[in-house]
C-alpha cells in the first residue's frame, strides 16, 4: 500500500497518482452539509464518481481493477473523516491498494 501524501484542507484536490506506467487521476471533494468526504478515480478509460470514503473497506471492490483505496483513522475513535482538515491534521489517512496486495486479497491478477 501506498500512502496518498499532501491531502490538505481544500474542499475540491485533484492528486495524480503514479501506478504502473501510467496513472490514476484522483479527485477528492468534502462536502460540508453531510460532512463526508468522497472521490472520483479516473485510469485509463475506467472511471468511478462519487464513492464516499468509510473507514476500513475496499471502496471499489466490485469494480474489478487492479487497485482500490483504503482510510484508515490514526486517531482510535473509528470514526469516518467527516472534518475538513482530518486528513491533513493527520487523524485519517488515504492509501492507495496497489495490484500486488489486490492480487493477495482476491487470490487472482487483475490486468487492465
Amino acid at each position: 500500500m501506498k500512502k496518498i501524501l499532501n491531502i490538505g484542507s481544500e474542499p475540491i484536490q485533484r492528486h495524480t497518482l503514479l501506478f504502473e506506467e501510467t496513472e490514476i487521476i484522483l479527485t477528492l471533494r468534502f462536502f460540508p452539509t453531510v460532512q463526508q468526504w468522497f472521490f472520483d478515480a479516473e485510469y485509463k478509460t475506467f472511471a468511478v464518481y462519487g464513492i464516499k470514503l468509510a473507514l476500513g473497506v475496499l471502496h471499489m471492490r466490485s469494480r474489478n481493477q487492479p487497485f482500490d483505496f483504503v482510510m484508515q483513522d490514526n486517531s482510535g475513535l473509528g470514526l469516518d473523516c467527516f472534518r475538513i482538515g482530518d486528513f491533513s491534521d493527520g487523524r485519517c489517512s488515504l492509501y492507495l491498494v496497489e495490484s500486488v496486495d489486490m492480487k493477495a486479497i482476491r487470490g487472482v491478477a487483475v490486468k487492465i
